[in-house]
């Protein structure tokens, strides 16, 4: 049996996120042997801060930064790739999408060091949308009085494919007013597409954060107003924005900010300001929130060691502080997706160090609530989830329908067994205007997904829109309503399906 002695290993921060471990970041992957384990669920590479979202394929896709094979600081970090699942357990790498080469075209590290950090990727109106924060370090600037170690610029950036799998093209450099790190974007029921970040600061050698967030304009790069700054009733907020909605109730999670690293002798010292993943809550995007709790304790907190390590030790990779978080509800689970270093810690000595804090893996276990609606604390595991089988259509399809005399169309008594994901049709005309709510139960019954009806939006694909729903489960009266601007004639829908209902194969 391998036992991990904390006393071997020594560990240094740097502020800044400029992480540097002792020997035990030199080591090299040596150790070929399969991974014997599920969690991480990414074991061919190194890959950390996920985005998971189901996708309308019915599939949950997630893009991923990635951690440098040979280690190196977070400044290695050069591209994204995109990952999907039908299932949650077997993952299908569909390559770099984005790299540092489509940012910039000569770097020189050495002058101005640039990464790409944590990133989000999103669905809207037929294309894919990778939002990503540009880092650089300005090595030739020491010591500047934002009390950064040397010089640095964030900011956020937009990428765009037809497709997840396919190479993203820049469409929008540096999103005016976006400074700052780690966006994560929120497309609420309805339509409205908010985007928040981190822009963070040292206090005596500490990095805080201050959360900002905006609301985009149609055109998906841009902001549609300043960006405002949102409390999260807390103190601690550092970085990893995250916003889930459910049950009508907004979740915001984020990453703690932490002192000093992880004593070999005391990792649960008291005193210690820890690298947890934290949640506040609210009824509304924008706040206010109240401060919820922990949703994931720091990296290897109460991991089942009962095959790897003896009674009341813990696993090696404790000893590094690194806690991102995306979540996604997949038919009926709501599922964390977050990284730690497991896996470099296998692939480096079979577990006997804690691995390379810049080298992390994507893992994956479930996320439960009490009955009131709190976040219950992850529990971290080495087995992942289970497989999840879905036996229902793809689509349901009604055909072509039109709006009655109260601008109303009823679906009655609608399967929608473990959870349809999207609604789109064809709209007859194509001049139409104002928004089309879909509610269930009742026309007054909770909305689960808004499509606003623009010019532009009208044009682009010829009348066909879309949009995500949310929360749309079990046998329902589903209502299409039409609040249009201006008045209008007969008004049809062809082709209207909720759709994404079953995962496709690729």
């Amino acid at each position: 049996m391998t036992i991990f002695n904390f006393k071997s290993a020594v560990l240094t921060v740097v502020v800044g996120g400029l992480f540097s471990v002792s020997a035990v970041a030199g080591k090299p992957n040596s150790n070929t042997k399969p991974y014997p384990y599920n969690n991480p669920v990414i074991q061919h590479m190194y890959t950390a801060d996920a985005a998971p979202h189901v996708m309308p394929d019915g599939r949950v896709w997630m893009a991923t930064s990635v951690d440098h094979e040979e280690g190196g600081n977070y400044s290695t970090m050069h591209e994204y790739h995109t990952f999907s699942s039908a299932e949650l357990t077997k993952w299908t790498d569909h390559g770099s999408v984005l790299h540092l080469d489509d940012v910039i075209e000569k770097e020189n590290p050495k002058v101005d060091d640039w990464a790409l950090w944590a990133p989000d990727l999103v669905y809207r109106d037929g294309k894919y949308y990778l939002f990503y924060p540009v880092h650089i370090l300005h090595r030739q600037i020491k010591n500047p009085p934002s009390g950064w170690p040397v010089g640095k610029t964030t900011y956020i950036a937009v990428a765009v494919a037809d497709s997840p799998d396919e190479k993203f093209t820049v469409i929008q450099h540096k999103i005016p007013m976006s400074e700052g790190m780690d966006p994560a974007v929120f497309i609420d029921d309805d339509d409205q597409v908010y985007m928040y970040w981190s822009d963070q600061y040292v206090v005596d050698g500490v990095v805080h954060g201050v959360l900002k967030y905006a609301r985009l304009k149609d055109n998906m790069i841009e902001l549609a107003e300043a960006p405002k700054t949102l409390d999260v009733g807390a103190d601690h907020f550092m970085e990893a924005a995250w916003m889930h909605k459910r049950k009508g109730r907004y979740y915001f999670s984020y990453h703690t900010h932490y002192q000093k690293p992880i004593s070999p002798q005391n990792p649960d010292d008291p005193e210690r300001m820890k690298s947890h993943l934290d949640y506040s809550w609210g009824d509304s995007p924008t706040g206010p929130l109240a401060y919820g709790g922990v949703m994931n304790k720091e990296i290897g907190v109460g991991v089942p060691t009962d095959t790897l390590m003896p009674k009341g030790d813990v696993v090696p990779w404790r000893l590094t502080q690194s806690n991102h978080g995306g979540i996604v509800e997949f038919h009926g689970q709501d599922y964390l997706f977050y990284h730690s270093s497991a896996l470099s810690s296998w692939r480096q000595d079979e577990f006997k160090g804690p691995g390379t804090w810049t080298q992390r893996s994507v893992s994956i276990d479930s996320l439960n609530y009490t009955d009131g609606g709190r976040v219950i604390p992850v529990q971290q595991t080495l087995e992942s989830v289970s497989p999840v089988t879905v036996k229902q259509p793809f689509e349901i399809d009604f055909g072509t329908v039109s709006f009655g005399p109260k601008n109303q169309i009823k679906l009655a008594q609608v399967e929608l067994g473990s959870g349809y994901y999207y609604f789109d049709a064809t709209i007859t005309p194509a001049d139409i205007d104002g928004r089309i709510e879909i509610r269930l139960d009742h026309a007054n019954g909770p909305l689960v997904g808004t499509i606003v009806l623009t010019e532009q939006r009208l044009k682009a694909r010829h009348g066909l829109v879309d949009t995500f729903v949310r929360d749309a489960k079990g046998t329902r009266d589903v209502y299409l309503i039409h609040h249009p601007e201006h008045k209008h004639g007969s008004v049809s829908l062809s082709g209207a399906r909720f759709f994404a209902g079953h995962p496709k194969g690729l």
